[in-house]
């Protein structure tokens, strides 16, 4: 299952980032996809759950620097 994500709203350092705090370093691929990336998650019955905690990931990461 692939979620496209914007390289203007994230940069690849900060996908790599959250992969890595959410336990999903080297279970998930980065491809660039145009003005943006691709991240792949493995398919299966919890594929989606993994995608909306990484999405949940990235928004507390993002308020967590403009709170301060």
């Amino acid at each position: 299952m692939d979620l496209y994500i914007s390289a203007a709203e994230y940069d690849y350092h900060t996908l790599l980032k959250v992969s890595e705090m959410a336990g999903l370093a080297g279970i998930i691929g980065f491809h660039e996809a145009g003005d943006g990336y691709l991240v792949t998650f493995p398919d299966g019955e919890n594929a989606e759950a993994l995608i909306n905690d990484y999405k949940g990931r990235l928004r507390d990461l993002e308020n967590n620097i403009w709170m301060h």
